[in-house]
């Protein structure tokens, strides 16, 4: 048959056993890369990413626990203050148990962690770089992953100190304060899209204790995610999903909504309000705190209530603590640790003045309220307006 008379499949077929014959790889450069990651060392540090969305989910997750697993063995034999990775938050040493959606865990393993400065003021406070932040680790082997994402450059590292299964960082590589931004709301989500992790995030103010941004990758859905999610107040003129039966105020938006969570977020940084966020691949939960700490957290709780205890897990180091929590004590700990929304994201129309945001929070943290009678209701409705106000005079 002659070159002419070839038809246009029958020449690509000859191209490519040409190619075979020349001992080319039909893979393309691209194919080639993506394999690229699966031949390393697990320990090899700063491993170079930049076709994360385009492997598998399986693949991705492989990598992740497999890197985890690698540090945690090899820091096993060191001495405490060399090791990566101090131990396995989910080993045989750990203690948990159930409280309804929640769960309450005893490490004293932990209580050696570093305590993070007292003095926070401001939500959005400038990034200080004479200040401790990620590009000043020692020891290379903590950056399990540099990875090139669409919203910019980031890392994975070792947490020392986890809380979760297979407990990471995901860190800017950008030396940018402890702030969400749209551009980090995209980071994050693409990141998990690719993989079966979940992600929270701590403000400044938030139980966040290094000002350099960062957020914690976990192995594992979080337990706030077994509520079930039903339809929510309208934010920004959206209506948006809330988990039935949380005893806190949450907001969850869709993770393709993230223009809207960065409007939300922007609102609570312009008035100060703390907040935690926490990522699955397909929501984002909002939960804004009171302006202030309230006291009575401190009584029920040894430790801050941020991220860790807001998707679900309430961790202590003593005993005694351990014994403390229970079921009411977790719920008053959430009731009083979140608030509402900035009101003029909740007011229909949105904007305008004429609402105390700041009496509201103090109104939701309040621990005690006035007794009403279950028939409030049907005493309005059945006496006269005069006996109504005598009786509430009572």
């Amino acid at each position: 048959m002659s070159p002419s008379s070839m038809s246009a499949s029958d020449k690509a077929a000859g191209v490519v056993a040409g190619a075979e014959q020349d001992g080319l790889s039909r893979a393309s450069t691209l194919d080639a890369e993506l394999n690229e990651l699966a031949t390393l060392e697990p320990a090899t540090p700063s491993k170079e990413v930049h076709n994360w969305s385009l492997r598998s989910t399986q693949s991705n997750d492989f990598f992740l626990r497999e890197s985890f697993n690698a540090l945690l063995r090899m820091s096993a034999d060191l001495p405490a203050d060399k090791r990566l990775i101090m131990y396995d938050a989910c080993d045989e040493s750990e203690v948990r148990q159930q409280l309804g959606f929640f769960r309450k865990r005893i490490d004293a393993r932990r209580n050696t962690k570093p305590k993070k400065p007292d003095v926070q003021l401001y939500v959005c406070t400038p990034f200080d770089h004479s200040g401790f932040n990620f590009s000043k680790i020692k020891n290379d082997r903590e950056r399990i992953m540099s990875v090139q994402l669409s919203a910019g450059p980031y890392e994975v590292l070792t947490n020392k100190f986890p809380l979760f299964q297979k407990h990471m960082l995901l860190v800017c590589k950008m030396l940018v304060p402890q702030q969400m931004t749209l551009n980090h709301l995209s980071a994050v989500s693409q990141l998990l899209q690719a993989c079966s992790f979940c992600a929270y995030f701590n403000s400044w103010c938030a139980s966040a204790s290094v000002n350099h941004f960062h957020c914690h990758l976990v192995d594992e859905c979080p337990p706030v995610c077994d509520f079930p999610l039903v339809s929510g107040p309208i934010v920004m003129g959206t209506r948006c999903l809330q988990p039935q039966g949380f005893p806190g105020f949450c907001y969850v938006f869709p993770a393709a909504q993230l223009a809207l969570v960065d409007s939300v977020v922007q609102a609570m940084q312009a008035d100060n309000q703390p907040h935690n966020l926490m990522f699955t691949q397909r929501h984002v939960y909002v939960f804004p705190k009171p302006l202030q700490r309230p006291a009575r957290s401190r009584e029920l709780y040894p430790e801050t209530v941020g991220g860790p205890e807001l998707i679900g897990s309430f961790t202590v180091y003593t005993q005694d603590d351990y014994d403390t929590i229970s079921v009411a004590s977790v719920d008053e700990l959430v009731r009083i640790n979140t608030a509402p929304l900035p009101s003029r994201l909740l007011r229909r129309g949105g904007g305008g003045e004429g609402v105390d945001d700041g009496a509201v929070h103090m109104a939701v943290t309040r621990t005690a309220y006035t007794a009403v009678r279950s028939s409030q209701s049907l005493d309005y409705f059945t006496f006269s307006q005069g006996d109504v106000t005598a009786a509430a005079a009572c």
